[in-house]
């Protein structure tokens, strides 16, 4: 597991227009995913939106980034925090499967409590199976001082 970072197969579904949100043990890839998961979302489609519980300990200013998964049958996502655009839609195709860590979602005046987080399928590349899918490693809350 990387210290400090909440588990993305841990998140709380709070809702879902589509898909199937699930764990997916991801030990047959490679030792690159915290805790040997990510949530992965399957079965939904463009316009489908997954809306999680991001939990917050302390009030404060923070940097947020993810690590996501990228495949040949995932597809482009736009992520929201608290009904906020969090940067441009990501494209989660690759040929492999493989991590796609450093995923920088801006710095937040968050309050404790819980926050959502969510995820809207927006379409996929060219070059994907079009699946759409989408796999969640890990979201990081770094603390600004």
């Amino acid at each position: 597991k990387v210290p400090g970072v909440i588990e993305g197969e841990a998140l709380k579904v709070l809702a879902k227009t589509g898909g199937n949100p699930q764990a997916q043990d991801m030990t047959g890839f490679g030792d690159q995913w915290s805790g040997d998961a990510h949530l992965w979302w399957t079965d939904a489609r463009p316009g489908d939106r997954l809306e999680l519980a991001l939990p917050v300990e302390a009030t404060g200013r923070y940097d947020i980034s993810a690590q996501l998964t990228k495949a040949r049958d995932y597809g482009i996502v736009q992520l929201w925090l608290d009904g906020k655009k969090l940067g441009d839609p990501i494209d989660l195709y690759d040929a492999n499967v493989v991590p796609l860590s450093g995923v920088k979602l801006g710095r937040h005046d968050l309050a404790t409590g819980q926050h959502k987080l969510t995820l809207e399928i927006t379409g996929a590349n060219a070059k994907a199976v079009p699946s759409f899918m989408f796999g969640l490693d890990y979201v990081k809350l770094v603390p600004i001082k």
